[in-house]
């Protein structure tokens, strides 16, 4: 059984995930970027950019969302995934777990993860995990959320 212990460095916007094996050889696993901007409503919009290999895809890659005050889990209204535009799920409860992997092949998809958060002690956080994947987004506060995760499938 191989141990893998993981490090993300950050570089700027430039996150590179690194893992060390039993053997203590080091080994890349992905590259992501992260950027901040601010849209025509003066709401923040974070997107996290990801590369993954398409053979990998064979095993699952689960996004997740949830929400929470304080640790505890909180009901989320309004609050849509779309993929390229297209909405695969609106979350009805306080979480969301969703296997990507059948719904991508070789390409680019973007991940859109949008809605209210109504009160200011709120925090959503999205996850996406996979084979060689793991990567997390947060959204603290009140107002209207906006996440975007960018898979290159290579």
């Amino acid at each position: 059984m191989k141990i893998l212990q993981s490090i993300v460095l950050l570089i700027g916007h430039l996150a590179i995930i690194v893992a060390a094996n039993s053997t203590g050889n080091a080994v890349a696993l992905n590259q992501s970027s992260v950027s901040i901007t601010t849209n025509a409503e003066g709401g923040q919009i974070q997107s996290t950019t990801v590369s993954i290999d398409r053979a990998d895809l064979s095993q699952p890659h689960i996004l997740r969302v949830q929400g929470s005050n304080n640790d505890v889990p909180i009901r989320m209204a309004r609050i849509q995934v779309k993929i390229n535009g297209k909405v695969v799920k609106t979350i009805a409860n306080n979480s969301l777990e969703l296997n990507l992997a059948p719904m991508m092949q070789s390409g680019r998809y973007e991940v859109e993860i949008s809605g209210v958060s109504p009160r200011l002690e709120d925090t959503i956080s999205v996850n996406f995990a996979g084979k060689n994947t793991n990567v997390t987004q947060q959204f603290a506060g009140a107002g209207k959320i906006e996440q975007v995760l960018v898979i290159n499938v290579r």
